[in-house]
């Protein structure tokens, strides 16, 4: 997420630098094995696979409650049956859904923690490896 030359950090790169002032936020590999995760008591919460684009896993219940605002954004996309949503990153708006978002992503984690059941890989993990599982 680093600098492409021109000394300017990818949008994914702001992400991350304005959430890592947050209390208990950490950068983590990513699960699914690409890219950067940003955790929340140990629950990946944000996946950064490339500087321009930014996965969010909201938790299926979340993700039925509020997809049709979010895909109706235009910036985001809702993935069928997932816990998680991509949001393209091209403007200093998008980085600031992402942040915004990350908040909902927290509290909806903290909840969902509590509740055994399988979790939806991100877009990024294989097909038919569960998200958590070891690359």
């Amino acid at each position: 997420m680093a600098a492409d030359g021109s000394g300017a950090t990818s949008p994914a790169g702001l992400v991350a630098d304005r959430l890592d002032a947050w209390p208990g936020i950490s950068r983590v590999r990513a699960d699914c094995g690409v890219g950067l995760a940003l955790a929340a008591q140990g629950i990946q919460i944000i996946h950064l696979h490339s500087g321009d684009e930014a996965e969010l896993r909201l938790t299926r219940p979340v993700v039925d409650r509020l997809g049709e605002a979010l895909a109706g954004s235009g910036r985001v996309t809702v993935h069928p049956d997932g816990d998680w949503i991509t949001v393209r990153l091209d403007t200093d708006s998008d980085v600031a859904l992402v942040v915004s978002l990350a908040s909902v992503a927290i509290k909806a984690g903290a909840g969902d923690a509590a509740v055994p059941r399988p979790r939806t890989p991100c877009g990024a993990a294989p097909a038919g490896r569960p998200a958590g599982s070891p690359p």
